[in-house]
Formats: structure tokens, C-alpha cells, sequence
């Protein structure tokens, strides 16, 4: 089939071009500088120079492709909100807008279960559960909107949004970040890691999207994860571990830390400053928030089943950080 990438010089846009490639399908991707373009014919991709604010120009380029897989949005959690309108929710409606006008056959949206974080735990729940009147970051905010401009999109063209946990795998850089702050003394566990939470391998989301790729119903969300729910402490323990990394037993109590990462955010918005402040409120939340989805309807609807298990993720990473 002809695939569309956006985001595929991405920690999850690359390893879904070397599979699109790999089982012989022709991809085009979006491509912001001559270093990305460099890299996406690497990967095996022709890359089509452009950005998603200025999708008219190279629309075209849409003409004739199966599938437009929309990858793409800021690797990151703090900054003004126009930034995040534009470059999630407006650039979502205007790459839907003009795929479905190139007669794209289908359109899959990689959303965020940050589209749902506020305060209130979810776990037990699917995709039914409704959205909080307000995410508790305008990452989360912007994904909430980009998905209902999917949902609401009227084209023949078919719509599906995949909503992954926290993505890992080798090259992922959250763990970095925690072993940032770790370095700079910054890091304490929330209620000592208890929380329960859910991540997804970055293969695992890959095989979620081939199989959106061919099935699936329009206009329907479906969660992913690697169906292993376990708590913050001991998850993160193990990936720092490959990098030779220890953390503190130093912890913060719930009462503590909620409390201040929405102080510390009121005042660094207040001030309008550019740096993040020193724990967010969706610093809280990833680190405290319970989460633990049911996955009855990507498995029934997409045959959707793990591929990766924790393990496996596990010793891969542990592999690359040798060979470093």
C-alpha cells in the first residue's frame, strides 16, 4: 500500500517506517529540513519537503495514498498555548481537511492518554470514558481537541485514532530526562512509586497501527498498551537500571506533591516564564495519577495482541546500552 508519514524522524515514526518498509510498502513522509529528509531516505521513506503549517503547499502529495498515519506533534509538555493549538489541533484539521480532498482511504490520528489526566484515576476504564472539562496540560488539551476533529470529521475517507500510554523502547527519552534530574538532585518518588500505571512498547504500538492499517471502524478510538499494568517505582527502576542508573529512595507524600506542582505551574505561568517549572502538574500526574485501561476493543475489533513484552523491551535496551 502507499503510506503518508507524519512525525517519522520520531522515536515512533522511525520504527513504524522501518516496518511499513520491511514489509514492502511505499512510504512518503514529511520531511521539515534536509537533515530529515537525510534521514527518512535512510529509513527507506521519500521524504516530502514541508510542515504542517503549510500543508497546502505539498497537499498533493497526498494524492494517491492509502493511508495517512499522523504521528507528529511537540516532544514536549510546557510552553504557551498557541503553540500547542497550532501545531496539534489545527494542523490535525488541516491534514484531515486535505487528505480527505486527495481521497485518502484512511486517516489514523496517534493520540495520548493525556487527552484524559486531570485528577481522577482511571482505571478500569475504556474508551468510553468521557473527557475532564479540562487536561491537566495543554498537551493533553490539544490532543483532546485534535481527537474530536477526527471524530468529527464528515469525508469518506475512514478515521481511527489509536490512544498509546507513555511510549518506550530503545531511544526513548523520558528515562533520560528522570536521569537528568536524578544528576541534578531533582528526583523524589510521589507515595514511594506505588502508583499503578500502563506503558506501551513502541513496537507494540507499531503492530497497532498496521493492523489500523487494514481493520477497524470509523470514527473509533481504541487504547493501547502492553496490557501489563505494574507500579511507577518498579517499571522505572528496571529502565534506569539499563542505563546504569540508581535512583533515590527520597519521596514526596500525594498531600505534598499535588498541591505544589499547581502552585509551582500557577506562578510560572503567572510570570510567563519559558522554562518548565521544577514539577508540573502533568509531571504529577504521569508520575501519581493510577492508570489501568481495558483493552476488550482493540483486541476484538484490530486482533490486537502485544508483541513485545516487558522483558524483551527490557533486555533490548539493556543490549543498545552495552554497544554504547
Amino acid at each position: 500500500m502507499n503510506m503518508f508519514v507524519t512525525g517519522g524522524t520520531g522515536f515512533l515514526g522511525a520504527r513504524l517506517i522501518q516496518r511499513l518498509v520491511r514489509e514492502g510498502h511505499q512510504v512518503r513522509a514529511l520531511a521539515r529540513s534536509a537533515s530529515s529528509a537525510e534521514m527518512l531516505r535512510h529509513l527507506g521513506a521519500q521524504p516530502v519537503h514541508g510542515s504542517l503549517d503549510n500543508v497546502a503547499e505539498w497537499a498533493d502529495s497526498l494524492r494517491g495514498q492509502d493511508v495517512v498515519i499522523h504521528c507528529a506533534a511537540p516532544v514536549e509538555f510546557w510552553g504557551p498555548w498557541e503553540k500547542f493549538h497550532r501545531e496539534i489541533t489545527l494542523a490535525t484539521r488541516q491534514l484531515l481537511d486535505h487528505a480527505a480532498r486527495m481521497q485518502v482511504g484512511r486517516f489514523i490520528y496517534i493520540s495520548s492518554e493525556s487527552v484524559l489526566q486531570d485528577t481522577t484515576p482511571l482505571v478500569g476504564i475504556d474508551e468510553t470514558f468521557p473527557y475532564p472539562a479540562e487536561p491537566n496540560s495543554y498537551y493533553g488539551k490539544a490532543k483532546k481537541l485534535a481527537e474530536i476533529e477526527v471524530v468529527n470529521h464528515r469525508s469518506e475517507m475512514t478515521c481511527i485514532i489509536l490512544r498509546p500510554t507513555y511510549i518506550w523502547g530503545k531511544g526513548e527519552k523520558t528515562s533520560k530526562n528522570i536521569e537528568d534530574k536524578i544528576k541534578a538532585g531533582q528526583f523524589a518518588w510521589i507515595d514511594q512509586g506505588r502508583c499503578i500505571i500502563e506503558m506501551v512498547h513502541v513496537d507494540n504500538v507499531v503492530e497497532a497501527i498496521m493492523l489500523a492499517c487494514a481493520v477497524g471502524r470509523d470514527k473509533q478510538i481504541y487504547f493501547v498498551t502492553d496490557d501489563a499494568p505494574v507500579s511507577f517505582r518498579e517499571f522505572f527502576t528496571a529502565l534506569l537500571a539499563t542505563r546504569g542508573i540508581v535512583p533515590p529512595s527520597r519521596s514526596l507524600p500525594q498531600l505534598i506533591a499535588r498541591p505544589a506542582a499547581t502552585l509551582a505551574e500557577g506562578i510560572w505561568r503567572g510570570l510567563r516564564l519559558k522554562s518548565p517549572p521544577p514539577l508540573s502538574r502533568f509531571e504529577w500526574s504521569f508520575v501519581a495519577l493510577p492508570r489501568a485501561y481495558k483493552l476488550n476493543k482493540i483486541k476484538q475489533e484490530l486482533g490486537y495482541r502485544p508483541i513485545v513484552s516487558r522483558e524483551m523491551g527490557l533486555q533490548e535496551m539493556q543490549a543498545h546500552a552495552n554497544e554504547v
